[in-house]
């Protein structure tokens, strides 16, 4: 799971594509807690979020306890090489 924040100024957090529950910390709970001299150990309980996303889910919003939103988005599973279902491991005898 990784976090990020676009241009619009919310923080979009990535989930595996088969994960159904997450926890991650509130960038903006981070950042208002380092600029107030707060130590990272002290902030991870603030900014801890849980949450989780039903599997037929690609996007869904979360709140911290400190209000903010923020939006999870389920990462693609990459696609195969091949459309017929072959398999791209290839044994040579």
């Amino acid at each position: 799971m990784t976090t990020a924040r676009p241009a619009c100024g919310k923080t979009v957090i990535w989930i595996a594509p088969g994960a159904a529950e997450f926890s991650c910390l509130c960038e903006p709970c981070l950042e208002r807690g380092r600029a107030g001299g707060a130590s990272f150990l002290d902030l991870v309980g603030e900014a801890n979020v849980r949450g989780s996303l039903a599997l037929e889910a690609d996007v869904g919003f979360v709140r911290c306890g400190s209000g903010h939103q923020l939006v999870v988005r389920r990462a693609r599973r990459a696609h195969s090489r091949y459309r017929d279902g072959r398999s791209q491991l290839v044994s040579v005898r």
